[in-house]
């Protein structure tokens, strides 16, 4: 069986993962590796060699100035220590083109590392901080193209892509839905939840992600 790293949330006294993202690895067959910032800090608690992928789970927002705008929208700001570990975090990871998926936050954050900025407040016809909705994958890198329903459950998303980044699929009023690194062979991100999605892309992203796992 193959080890999976998946950061974790925290707050003042706890680390914290939402059960769907163990049980979705254990499904598919794979050995969850809980990575927190406090293990990111101390390198020696992660074995990077022996990960065969690296998850960067949901959240909340991320602090404007890690792209350089002041906080005009935010509403439930990430621990700044999470942020900074995560992103260290990425910058070593990415050296061994070992694939790199991100949910939610996770895909901001794979935004945000490579200069992008987000929008804070997203203001369009379409309903994204809770139910579903339709995506369009116009792109088939990595997942067919297509029409397809996800969850949402989101109130930022990405506005200027990061140096390298390109979008793959888009909600109906042109919110990215999932972006990848042209340069990697897999570091892709996505805006729903497909831990706790049992549709169509959702299966399908995590077939693509177990054929890509090194």
């Amino acid at each position: 069986m193959k080890t999976v790293g998946i950061t974790c949330g925290i707050d003042k006294k706890r680390v914290y993962l939402n059960r769907e993202y163990i049980e979705k690895l254990i499904k598919l067959n794979l050995i969850p590796y809980l990575i927190t910032p406090q293990m990111v800090l101390n390198k020696n608690c992660i074995p990077i060699k022996k990960l065969s992928a690296l998850i960067i789970s949901g959240g909340g927002d991320i602090s404007p100035h890690f792209y350089s705008e002041k906080d005009t929208a935010c509403k439930n700001l990430v621990p700044e220590e999470r942020t900074v570990s995560e992103l260290k975090l990425l910058s070593e990871f990415i050296k061994t083109g070992k694939p790199i998926l991100g949910i939610c936050y996770g895909m901001q954050l794979m935004n945000v590392f490579l200069g992008g900025t987000l929008l804070q407040d997203i203001k369009t016809n379409i309903v994204h901080t809770k139910g579903f909705h339709e995506v369009e994958v116009f792109d088939d890198k990595f997942l067919p193209k297509g029409i397809y329903t996800v969850n949402t459950s989101h109130h930022q998303a990405i506005k200027d892509l990061g140096d390298g980044i390109l979008p793959f699929c888009v909600s109906k009023d042109k919110i990215v839905e999932g972006i990848y690194l042209k340069r990697h062979p897999f570091f892709v991100g996505v805006q729903w939840h497909p831990e706790r999605d049992s549709g169509e892309l959702s299966d399908l992203l995590w077939q693509t992600f177990l054929r890509n796992l090194k």
